[in-house]
């Protein structure tokens, strides 16, 4: 029985020795395919130890440092590459194909629904940041005559306005504003609920 156990004893030993010299001989090279910068010194490094590291222009790191694990580095990748999301307008609508989202110098054409502003179509780019350059700052509803107002303040019938901005509004000559209806409305995500005059 005791050489037995003795030779169990001997045999978890050696298990065990194994076990140690195996992890300690586990080591992360430098990530030859991945898009990492060459910014850090990276020797090989043993497992559990972690390494600064920054990504190559037009990707991002996705995590503060790269950790050597059994598995080779993690996170894995270390860096993604850097896109836009699809931004969202009201009462707009992309124009061609859209995708979730876009490579960086992508560039998206918006344009505004029937009954709101500007007319034309506006061009969007996804930036080297992972944002969107020149994005349109609102649809809002046509002014009309029909309704019988005006804007009370500005000349032309014309106005870009950004959520939550009140505007001013005016009876034309020889109207007045319908019961219940007050001058100033407020823009809320480029829609404005316009009063009305009546005769």
């Amino acid at each position: 029985f005791h050489r037995f156990l003795m030779l169990h004893v001997f045999l978890l030993l050696v298990l065990y020795n194994y076990h140690v010299n195996l992890v300690s001989e586990i080591t992360c090279e430098y990530p030859r395919d991945q898009h990492v910068s060459r910014s850090y010194y990276w020797g090989t490094m043993k497992l559990g130890e972690k390494q600064s590291y920054s990504c190559a222009s037009g990707y991002r790191k996705k995590a503060a440092e790269a950790t050597c694990t059994q598995d080779g580095w993690t996170p894995k990748p270390l860096c993604a590459e850097i896109m836009c999301d699809l931004p969202k307008f009201p009462n707009a609508e992309i124009v061609g194909s859209q995708n979730s989202n876009y490579k960086i110098n992508s560039r998206i054409q918006y344009k505004c629904r029937s009954g709101f502003e500007p007319e034309e179509p506006v061009q969007i780019i996804c930036d080297s940041q992972g944002q969107m350059l020149h994005v349109l700052q609102q649809c809002v509803q046509h002014l009309t005559s029909q309704i019988g107002i005006m804007l009370k303040w500005k000349s032309n019938e014309k106005i870009i306005s950004t959520h939550n901005e009140a505007i001013d509004f005016a009876c034309q000559s020889g109207k007045k504003f319908k019961a219940q209806n007050l001058p100033r409305s407020t823009c809320n995500d480029g829609v404005i609920n316009l009063p009305e005059c009546e005769e």
